[in-house]
């Protein structure tokens, strides 16, 4: 079987967020169950710059009254993956890889590109998988305009939506420059919307989570698009995202101040809680340390803690780590927090895997209470190293984390359902006093956590299944 992937970002080669950690691991996992899988990327400025990929051929997309080069390029990752990529200085040699005002022109280019260098690397794939609004023009460019091309008629479709939010909405006046065909599959509300054409047009479609998938069927979390999803409902896929557990491996993480394994989990993340706490300046007062990686944005649940956190800190012997940037106010926030309990709260704006990595080997309760998520690796990275995650059951979080049950011991952390912050408080506290007066369940749970597999592999065979399936579906 051949795989293409497209996606704007994929890790190592350009990151913004974990759109670009599936792109980073899903091939992998393909490919370790014997699929030929390549990626392709655009060619931005930070790539380009880097100089490590070689020149493989060209071709011409017409946008407008104009012909446009696309040069196409190659490299091999470190994991052996042949990723290609779409240059054009004109779209893509720029200092960030969105949020530009041509952004609808650019990733269009993209899409049209895809199609035009896959005869340049001679490779025909059996799915093109697309992710996200940015690839999303792909599947009815493909119908449209190479349905008299013998062996372009044969490739399949797949597309997954990583955050329903983002849909690639733009003007009307943008069909004027694309050398493709009107349809309503492209129109949403009076403009251009890439995800709803992607939606319509696929061969299948996919989410990032069960749980997601259901709940953007709805008027609350579909943002619009989930009556257009329901026309699709049995081609619509919930497939969980893995973890890359190689690079989250506390047997093995470099940045740790000291590796553990599950046996010897109680000293490892002891000896990480104490020498982070030396490194930042923190007291160890034998409470629990609750950690926070996270983009600060409405979407994490910020809104939850600001109410919440002062009693923590006035009624409880628990500290806290917080990691990430966004809005300005939730920064300052934190910052004010940390001023307030100065050797009880550390803030680091900003983001540092190395930081993080400790963060997640040092703490012993992780807090993601998010309005909605996806699909989230932040709690499956931090059930890993054996930090119990606080959630919210939206998304992917319910459908990874286990609530603790204090009669049968089971669980893998502590979820509360309603996004107010009564509920966040109450939860926090359960996990708090379990700490403190029942280190046997406690420990239980980090056991649970830990014995947890999020890796790609049982995703990766989903993914196969359905490829196969669409591929077979004449």
């Amino acid at each position: 079987m051949k795989v293409l992937i497209c996606a704007s970002e994929g890790a190592p080669f350009v990151k913004t967020g974990g759109l670009a950690d599936v792109i980073g691991a899903l091939p992998i996992a393909l490919k370790n169950n014997g699929i030929d899988v390549r990626v392709m990327l655009p060619y931005y400025k930070k790539i380009k710059e880097a100089n490590t990929a070689k020149y493989v051929g060209y071709a011409y997309v017409r946008i407008g009254s104009s012909s446009e080069y696309v040069g196409v390029f190659h490299e091999k990752s470190k994991d052996d993956i042949d990723y290609y990529f779409i240059d054009s200085d004109r779209y893509f040699y720029r200092d960030r890889p969105y949020g530009y005002g041509d952004d609808g022109e650019r990733f269009a280019f993209f899409d049209f590109a895809v199609l035009e260098a896959i005869k340049v690397i001679d490779f025909l794939p059996d799915v093109i998988h697309c992710n996200d609004w940015q690839t999303g023009l792909i599947p009815y460019i493909l119908k449209s305009n190479y349905y008299e091309h013998k062996e372009f008629a044969k490739i399949k479709t797949v597309y997954s939506i990583h955050n329903i939010q983002y849909q690639g909405n733009f003007p009307m006046d943008i069909m004027n420059i694309l050398f493709m065909p009107y349809s309503s599959s492209l129109e949403f509300g009076g403009q251009i919307n890439f995800m709803k054409a992607a939606i319509m047009e696929s061969n299948a479609i996919t989410t990032v989570s069960p749980t997601y998938k259901d709940e953007v069927l709805t008027d609350q979390y579909g943002y619009g698009l989930n009556n257009i999803l329901g026309l699709r409902y049995f081609d619509f896929h919930g497939i969980i995202n893995g973890i890359d557990n190689i690079k989250y491996n506390p047997q093995t993480d470099k940045n740790l101040y000291k590796t553990y394994t599950i046996r010897t989990h109680k000293s490892g993340k002891l000896a990480n809680k104490l020498e982070l706490y030396k490194e930042f300046d923190l007291e160890d007062n034998d409470g629990p340390l609750l950690g926070l990686v996270s983009r600060l944005v409405d979407q994490k649940g910020i809104d939850l803690l600001m109410p919440v956190l002062d009693d923590v800190f006035k009624y409880s012997n628990a500290n806290l780590f917080v990691l990430g940037s966004g809005d300005e106010r939730y920064e300052n926030f934190f910052k004010s927090l940390e001023a307030r309990y100065p050797r009880r709260v550390r803030t680091y704006i900003g983001y540092s895997d190395s930081v993080a990595q400790k963060v997640y080997a040092a703490s012993d309760l992780f807090l993601m209470p998010s309005k909605f998520e996806p699909c989230g690796l932040g709690q499956m990275i931090a059930m890993r190293y054996g930090s119990l995650p606080i959630v919210r059951e939206t998304g992917g979080l319910k459908d990874s984390v286990l609530p603790y049950n204090k009669y049968t011991k089971s669980g893998t952390g502590f979820t509360f359902t309603y996004f107010i912050p009564n509920d966040l408080k109450e939860v926090i506290w359960l996990a708090i006093n379990l700490y403190n007066d029942n280190k046997d369940d406690f420990e239980a749970l980090i056991k649970n956590a830990m014995n947890m597999n999020y890796s790609w592999d049982k995703s990766a065979l989903e993914y196969i299944d359905l490829y196969q399936f669409v591929i077979d579906n004449k």
